[in-house]
């Protein structure tokens, strides 16, 4: 606040100014600086892989046949607030690490909790706190989170270990929580990666039954090089 009143004290006919307006200068000033520091620090904690992505530069191109409405109605972020999934699906090259980083600063901008993670990041983190007797701790630090963005989901099979961990997981999330799912695989083939068992039924059934789904088509983007 005293640098705010400083900064204000050394602008012209600051001394005719009301002393009600100068309060509600340097209130305002603070608030502002207080929201912006807290959206730079959710950011960074969210390690999202492209800081340039955006909801607002999604290319349109007919050939990829986005709808728009359902873009702008995820720009609200209604979607965290009801614990709705969404599963970004696509080929290599189709824009969805694009849209799951717009997504996830649209959500840290609003002041959410974000955290963007690839597939084997976050099994390996898994496999670690589990041998480490650190489970339960990091269970708890995803379910925190309002919005977990997983990249790369199920490009391989995994094992019994791994299933039972993300079994965890989704469990946890859903209890209301949020999860951007982006994928070059239909959910048809996830449940053969999972396992094809109980373990698998049950994930597909947490992750999916509440989700929105976009699938990108038209050529790979970064042939383009555009926005995706």
């Amino acid at each position: 606040m005293a640098a705010e009143l400083e900064v204000l004290s050394s602008q012209k006919d600051f001394s005719k100014e009301d002393p009600a307006e100068i309060l509600e200068k340097i209130i305002s000033a603070e608030y502002y600086a207080e929201k912006n520091n807290t959206i730079q620090r959710h950011l960074k904690q969210a390690h999202l892989t492209d800081s340039t992505a955006r909801l607002q530069n999604i290319n349109y191109d007919p050939s990829r046949k986005i709808n728009r409405r359902q873009v702008e109605q995820l720009i609200t972020n209604d979607y965290i607030g009801s614990g709705h999934n969404i599963l970004i699906l696509g080929a290599t090259g189709c824009g969805k690490s694009f849209f799951g980083n717009a997504l996830g600063i649209n959500a840290c901008e609003a002041g959410y909790r974000v955290i963007f993670t690839r597939m084997v990041e976050l099994l390996n983190s898994l496999s670690v706190a589990r041998a480490e007797g650190n489970i339960s701790k990091l269970l708890k630090k995803f379910y925190r989170i309002d919005l977990l963005i997983i990249d790369d989901f199920l490009l391989t099979d995994t094992t019994s270990a791994e299933q039972k961990d993300l079994m965890e997981i989704f469990e946890y999330r859903g209890r209301g929580k949020s999860t951007i799912l982006c994928s070059q695989c239909a959910p048809e083939e996830w449940h053969t990666k999972l396992g094809s068992g109980y373990v698998a039924d049950a994930i597909l059934d947490r992750v999916t039954n509440n989700a929105y789904s976009i699938i990108l088509e038209g050529d790979s983007q970064r042939k383009k090089n555009t926005n995706l």
